[in-house]
C-alpha cells in the first residue's frame, strides 16, 4: 500500500464525510492486493518480502478530487493516474518474474477508503488532495479488527517522471 504523509492525513481527516471512528494512521491506497494471510502458504510472507527486496521503481503522484459513496465513501481521481496503474502492473510483473507466489494479485483503482460504511450522498467534486508516493508499505490488514500490521517498507526512487522497474 502507499500511505499519505502526515499532513495529507491531516486534510483528509478534516473531510466532512470522513469516518472520525477510524484513525488517520489507517489512510492508505491498496496498490495490489495479495495472499489472505490465514491462507496463505508458510513460505509466502518471507518469499514476498524477499521478492520486494529486489524491487526497485521511480515515485509517482497520486490526486485524488473527488469523493464517491459506492459500498464505501472512497477519495478517487476524474484523472487516470497512468503512473499509479503503470506502477502497479509493474509490481505484478516484478513478482510474478521472481516467482513470488502472489495469488491474488489484483491492482484495484487507486483511491482512499475514508468511511466503510456508504453515506447515499453521491459523488462531489473536493479540491484536490494528493502527494508523491516515495514509498510502498507491506501491511496485513486484519479483516474487522481495524488493524494494519506491517510487514515492511521499501523506498521509491526519488524524482523520476517515468517508471523503470529494476532488478537487484
Amino acid at each position: 500500500m502507499a500511505k499519505p504523509p502526515p499532513e495529507v492525513q491531516e486534510r483528509i481527516v478534516a473531510l466532512p464525510r470522513n469516518d472520525p471512528g477510524r484513525g488517520p494512521h489507517l489512510l492508505h491506497v491498496t496498490l495490489i492486493s495479495l495472499y489472505d494471510l490465514h491462507h496463505a502458504p508458510p513460505d509466502w510472507l518471507p518469499a514476498t518480502i524477499a521478492a520486494l527486496d529486489g524491487f526497485a521503481a521511480s515515485s509517482f503522484p497520486l490526486r485524488f478530487d473527488r469523493i464517491e459513496n459506492r459500498k464505501a465513501v472512497t477519495l478517487r481521481s476524474r484523472e487516470s493516474l497512468a503512473e499509479a496503474r503503470a506502477f502497479q502492473q509493474a509490481l505484478v510483473n516484478h513478482l510474478l518474474a521472481a516467482k513470488a507466489p502472489i495469488m491474488d494479485g489484483t491492482t484495484p483503482e487507486p483511491h482512499v477508503t475514508i468511511n466503510y460504511r456508504g453515506d447515499r450522498l453521491g459523488a462531489q467534486t473536493i479540491a484536490p488532495i494528493g502527494w508523491l508516493v516515495d514509498e510502498i508499505v507491506l501491511v496485513e490488514s486484519v479483516v474487522g479488527k481495524t488493524t494494519h500490521v506491517e510487514h515492511g517498507r521499501w523506498a521509491l526512487r526519488e524524482g523520476a517522471s517515468r517508471l523503470t522497474v529494476l532488478s537487484r
